[in-house]
């Protein structure tokens, strides 16, 4: 680490908690937004405190699209997301070093395929959190416009 990786992390650390604080409320604010469509929320493990730098939804084969055509409406509509991982086995040195096959890991490429991290962080304003449910439950009930 850099000295000036340090110094920032040292004042980091100072408003950790609080930071936490934030984006729990907006967790929290997603779980409820999201809890009657079909996806999967993040789970919640009692008595564990999550640091919720990322706030991961599962999109359901039920939904009205899938997680790629979910991004790509998002971004669309000026909302940014991310695909959550891309599975070790896909990424090029390791499936062609190794020879691995996309369907031999159909587990992880399932939860590949369905996982997708919504914003989440301490600065982000209510109305951008109403903006990011409005439109993430528009585009799963509704699917991607044309």
């Amino acid at each position: 680490m850099t000295d000036i990786a340090a110094a920032l992390g040292i004042h980091q650390l100072k408003k950790a908690y609080q930071m936490q604080q934030v984006r729990q409320v907006m967790a929290e604010r997603y779980d409820a937004a999201f809890a009657d469509l079909p996806v999967t929320l993040p789970p919640r493990i009692v008595g564990d405190m999550h640091a919720w730098h990322l706030y991961v939804l599962r999109i359901g084969v039920e939904a009205a699209v899938n997680r790629d055509a979910f991004i790509h409406e998002m971004s669309r509509r000026g909302i940014g997301t991310s695909v959550h991982f891309i599975p070790l086995h896909l990424h090029p040195y390791w499936r062609d070093t190794y020879h691995l096959e996309r369907d031999r890991y159909p587990l992880a490429v399932a939860a590949y395929e369905a996982a997708v991290s919504l914003p989440i962080y301490p600065r982000m304003r209510d109305d951008q959190v109403e903006r990011v449910v409005t439109t993430a439950r528009d585009i799963i009930l509704s699917g991607a416009r044309k």
